[in-house]
């Protein structure tokens, strides 16, 4: 006689599978989500890496001579040449570097993109061909005029790259940009600082907090009037000195011989929340950036606010031109 499964039993079995079926289904979402946000973090900090990657690569060749200027600018000053966005209280670089066919010069800079209605945090590259039709590239030679006082960089400010650009400059959608390219470096970047460092190793202090130099707003400008120490630091314990404008000063002309870089990255579906994320906020000794107690306050400022997730990213620069 052949036994089979009675009702009652067939009964038992589907009611198990059910709940079986009830238990990893409920499972399913979480663990989706918990797999589709790690993968956004992964993703984010890699772009942040890139990112690093690609500044290192476009500052280690940056040059500088009585012609053109290497500076370190507070953001704000970046977006009264057209730059939109501006992060608050955020550095920009701008240099010269070998970077094109045959090494041929162009224009290179990072700032800090910030739009919190939309949700966007973004680290900007502006990258400048030479044969620019705009006339964005700074201009280095007017063969007409050898006299001609736009040519000169200043000590003071950052208008011999910021002279010609508008709005159009860093209008990224605009097809008739043919000659300057803005573009996201890496997204999820909600902070961002610059410290340079000088040929014995220490933070040079910021330009705009000395008193010695004619007034600036600059953080580093390679045309300012300062000479770095060599070998041992100066008589007063400095290895860099500001000095003051005389008719026998000269422009330094001379490059950072270090450069070191932070970001503070949150991945974008934290972003996408309409969480505040508080704005930057530099921590001084003195007249030098504090980086490490100001990347920390600002970790502490975002987990205050209930970011525990964010990542801070940091690299040194050596700029073969600056020792």
């Amino acid at each position: 006689m052949n036994e089979a499964f009675s009702i009652v039993e067939m009964i038992v079995a589907f009611s198990v599978m059910a709940v079986l079926m009830s238990i990893l289904l409920a499972a399913v979402p979480p663990v989706t989500s918990t797999w589709i946000e790690s993968g956004r973090r992964i993703e984010t900090y890699q772009r942040a890496r890139g990112a690093l990657e690609m500044i290192t690569r476009e500052l280690t060749p940056a040059v500088v001579d009585t012609r053109m200027q290497f500076i370190v600018l507070p953001g704000e000053e970046l977006a009264d040449a057209g730059a939109e966005n501006v992060a608050p209280l955020s550095p920009a670089l701008l240099w010269m570097a070998p970077l094109g066919e045959s090494g041929a010069l162009r224009c290179v800079g990072y700032y800090l993109f910030r739009d919190g209605e939309r949700g966007f945090y973004r680290l900007k590259r502006i990258y400048i061909r030479s044969d620019d039709p705009e006339g964005n590239f700074p201009r280095m030679v007017n063969r007409e005029d050898a006299r001609d006082l736009s040519m000169r960089t200043d000590p003071v400010s950052a208008r011999w790259f910021t002279d010609h650009w508008d709005m159009k400059t860093f209008d990224e959608e605009d097809p008739q940009n043919k000659g300057v390219v803005v573009s996201t470096a890496a997204d999820g970047v909600v902070a961002f600082w610059v410290q340079c460092q000088d040929l014995l190793g220490n933070p040079v202090p910021w330009l705009s907090k000395t008193k010695n130099h004619p007034k600036s707003e600059l953080i580093y400008n390679s045309a300012a009037y300062f000479q770095m120490a060599t070998t041992v630091p100066f008589d007063s314990g400095e290895s860099t000195e500001f000095l003051r404008e005389t008719p026998q000063v000269m422009k330094a002309n001379r490059l950072p011989a270090d450069i070191e870089i932070s970001l503070v990255t949150v991945d974008e579906s934290l972003l996408s929340k309409d969480r505040e994320i508080p704005e930057m906020e530099s921590v001084f000794v003195g007249r030098v950036l504090d980086m490490d107690a100001s990347v920390q306050l600002y970790l502490q400022r975002l987990r205050e606010l209930g970011i525990d997730e964010a990542e801070v990213f940091t690299t040194r620069v050596k700029l073969v031109n600056g020792t």
